[in-house]
């Protein structure tokens, strides 16, 4: 059974932790055999967890052994048993029994309780002695020894202590024997490492903290639990720092030890700006959890000796192993474990608190682009992101922070013709043509009086840099698979001159040949020239009336090849923050295209925003709300055959090229008396919601039977299979043939025509729900009277005036 399978979303995180690093030193450690030695330690199973994730995760074919108590051994999960790559022994087994090993990794004394006792000294010394035994044994050339702070024993305010400094050891309290031991235990490793000519690595450990990894309780730890329960705890108001370091980074550094790092030496481990007081420490528990922190700091003349403050520049600087994880990202992820809340774990403090607020302007933005493309006929699909947050999260990935949607070209080309026209007054189309300072490839839509700026954009203050929405276009490749390769190179050649130059730095497309005459191409060709030959490229295949592929040219998904476009033919709907955009209705391959294994969440202390941003100013955005909203009463959740019959003002939808500008102004004059009729979504701004309430004293009463009008219309001109209110659609039922009825509903003829096979692809659009973000429908007046109607004004619904 796989790791993931065994662990909750805490405990995987750091099990997982060194695996899913991009620098994971894989070539080194694969086909290792690896011994662990922890007798009852948690840490033990830690490390056992995460060399079993990194088989799992990388393929790392390291067949792993654990020594062990035999209380701890029957314990060990029935999903290890039987796995290849592990077995177990009982600690103390004679050496000559065990199997051969590349490595051994002892856990010794790190993160033990002690105590107080001479034969606890005694059963420690004979217990690391074992474990060398072991390393001799069994012919491993490196051991591992995990050790901790207590080693340097009471360190003088303000010092912080490196790997071969010592500290005061006092025989008189208990901290001295602490300290003893672990520096006997030390120095037992080094001088029977040097004697029986094997090499060796001490990791000294900060005080360690794992959420659910149950290692043995500190005062710290305990305090912990106390915010999380929300219970009062007092703690000495220490004069000294302590440093901390989360588990991930522990298990994270003995991995770079087995394989990189300088041997026969000491490092400290230290999590990332992790040296604090316990004054420092409160107050970062009241900043994170105001309500829960109960903490009372006492005075005391004498330091408490909790820890010491540790100095990593070692292990960064020679070692390369750079920490990740900081002491409030650490205090987090433990406190949350504690709460045992059913939610998905979200670090609270992303982007300033304010990521709902940008997932709710996102939101709207959606709901702009989609009545865009209903009106004129434009089919488009939720990308990236926001597809996989529609398909796993019914809504936006918790921690996500954009949301993109796709189309194909031509209706890509068609949207560019007609958006700007369309967009209210406050919101601009970006792109190359319209700011001659942004060279992205895709269009963004922005918002006026905003600044999201990344870490490089925000280089160019001249540049719109408002708060932004990503529209793709997926393009036509070549059948041949010689030809999509070609296409393939010359995208990536022609991308990295624009994106290179723009950036200043040099190309690497992973092929020396290829990046170093882009390179030189790119020093010789101006920015524009190279911007034409880069959409060029792209749009090679566009008329290509036969191609059975695309691939996504303009995104981050180039490097994945190309895909069937029959992937994109049909639409399903999907729901979504509580509305139901479309969705590609092979989603399945799809996403396994982009993300492989895509309904396994990243790791808990890696969901963090996808944008570096470094400048946001949401402006009179910052509090924005979602719109509320009915649906109409046609089922969404099976598609509309263009055969069937549509509700009132709802035009029949086909293949055949959308209406002209000119034509579409024209109808929707004509049809502008009826288009209350037809609107199932216009949220109304707080005034116009005053003004109607002024001039209707019975005002309830008659929204009620205002309602009670728009559902008899809907049921009138809505299906008869549909008048049941809609359902949130389902996994299974859209992976039902889209137009077939249900066994207890006989079919119409509309019905049985769009059982034929050529019928079976979905038109542009499978759902009758349009939605407007406008005070005003200006649908009724010419482009140019919209135009200056939305001049002034900001149609873009401000936070202020959406439905409470």
């Amino acid at each position: 059974m796989e790791v993931k399978n065994l662990l909750n979303e805490y405990e995987y995180d750091w099990a997982a932790f060194p695996a899913v690093q991009e620098d994971f030193p894989l070539t080194k450690l694969k086909n290792k055999s690896i011994i662990i030695a922890g007798g009852h330690s948690n840490l033990a199973r830690a490390l056992l967890y995460a060399i079993l994730a990194a088989n799992d995760l990388k393929g790392a074919k390291i067949s792993v052994s654990l020594l062990a108590d035999e209380e701890y051994i029957d314990n060990i999960p029935d999903g290890l048993i039987g796995r290849a790559d592990f077995r177990y022994y009982v600690f103390g087994e004679q050496p000559d029994n065990l199997p051969r090993a590349d490595i051994v990794i002892s856990t010794g004394i790190c993160n033990m309780a002690f105590s107080k006792s001479p034969e606890f000294f005694s059963e420690c010394i004979s217990s690391s002695k074992y474990t060398l035994e072991v390393a001799e044994k069994t012919g491993a050339q490196h051991f591992i020894l995990l050790s901790d702070y207590r080693a340097y024993g009471k360190a003088e305010r303000g010092v912080m202590m490196s790997e071969y400094e010592n500290g005061k050891v006092s025989f008189s309290r208990s901290s001295g024997l602490t300290a003893m031991i672990a520096q006997a235990i030390e120095a037992q490793c080094a001088a029977y490492a040097k004697q029986k000519e094997f090499d060796f690595t001490i990791l000294r450990c900060a005080i360690i903290l794992g959420a659910g990894a149950q290692l043995d309780d500190s005062i710290i730890s305990d305090m912990l639990r106390a915010v999380a329960m929300g219970d009062e705890y007092k703690i000495i108001n220490s004069n000294n720092k302590y440093s901390f370091v989360y588990l991930s980074d522990v298990l994270n550094a003995v991995f770079y030890a087995a394989a990189v790092m300088r041997r026969n030496t000491t490092y400290n481990v230290v999590g990332a700006d992790s040296t604090v007081s316990t004054g420092m420490l409160s107050a970062m528990l009241h900043d994170l959890y105001p309500d829960r922190a109960k903490i009372t700091l006492m005075q005391n003349d004498k330091d408490p000796a909790y820890g010491v403050s540790m100095n990593n520049q070692k292990i960064v600087t020679y070692g390369k192993c750079v920490p990740k994880i900081t002491l409030s990202q650490a205090i987090e992820l433990v406190v949350k474990s504690c709460l045992h809340e059913d939610k998905i774990f979200v670090f609270d403090d992303s982007y300033q608190g304010k990521i709902k607020s940008i997932q709710n302007i996102l939101l709207l933005y959606l709901l702009e682009i989609d009545r865009i493309c209903r009106k004129h006929h434009i089919k488009y699909f939720l990308a990236g992101g926001t597809l996989l947050g529609a398909i796993r999260h019914k809504g936006f990935i918790p921690w996500d922070d954009d949301a993109d949607v796709m189309m194909l070209r031509e209706d890509y080309n068609r949207f560019l013709e007609v958006v700007q026209d369309e967009l209210p007054g406050n919101v601009k189309l970006h792109t190359v043509d319209t700011d001659p300072k942004t060279h992205n490839i895709f269009t963004k839509l922005r918002i006026d009086n905003t600044m999201f700026a990344t870490k490089w954009t925000s280089k160019f203050p001249d540049m719109h840099n408002g708060i932004f929405f990503d529209v793709l276009s997926h393009d036509n490749t070549a059948n041949s698979k010689i030809g999509r390769k070609i296409h393939l190179q010359l995208t990536l050649m022609t991308r990295s001159l624009v994106f290179n130059k723009w950036h200043g730095r040099k190309v690497n497309n992973g092929h020396r040949i290829q990046s170093a005459v882009t390179d030189l191409i790119k020093k010789i060709l101006p920015l524009k020239v190279s911007e034409k030959l880069q959409f060029k490229c792209l749009r090679w295949f566009e008329h290509k009336k036969d191609a059975k592929y695309l691939y996504d040219g303009m995104g981050r998904n180039v490097y994945k090849g190309d895909f069937p476009k029959k992937w994109l033919r049909d639409t399903v709907y999907w729901d979504f923050e509580g509305y139901r955009f479309p969705v590609p209705k092979e989603y399945d391959r799809y996403l396994k295209y982009l993300y492989g294994d895509y309904k396994n969440m990243v790791l808990a202390s890696e969901r963090r925003t996808s944008h570096d941003i470094v400048v946001m100013d949401l402006g009179e955005y910052s509090k924005a709300q979602r719109p509320e909203h009915t649906y109409h009463s046609i089922s969404v959740a099976k598609p509309i055959s263009d055969e069937q019959a549509l509700p009132k003002k709802y035009p029949k939808r086909s293949e055949s090229p959308a209406p002209k500008a000119a034509e579409v102004q024209k109808n929707t004059a004509e049809e502008s008396e009826d288009n209350e009729e037809i609107k199932v979504f216009v949220p109304k701004s707080k005034q116009a919601k005053d003004k109607a309430n002024k001039h209707n004293s019975d005002g309830d009463t008659k929204r009620i039977d205002a309602v009670k009008e728009e559902e008899a219309l809907s049921e009138k001109h809505s299906e008869p299979e549909s008048e049941k209110p809609s359902e949130p659609p389902t996994e299974e039922t859209l992976e039902a043939p889209a137009q077939t009825p249900t066994e207890e509903e006989p079919k119409s003829e509309a019905e049985s025509e769009t059982d034929k096979p050529e019928e079976k692809r979905n038109p542009s659009f499978d759902e009758t729900i349009e939605f407007s973000l406008r005070e005003t429908d200006i649908s009724k007046y010419s482009s140019s009277e919209a135009k200056r109607r939305l001049a002034d004004t900001r149609e873009f619904e401000l936070p202020d005036r959406i439905n409470e």
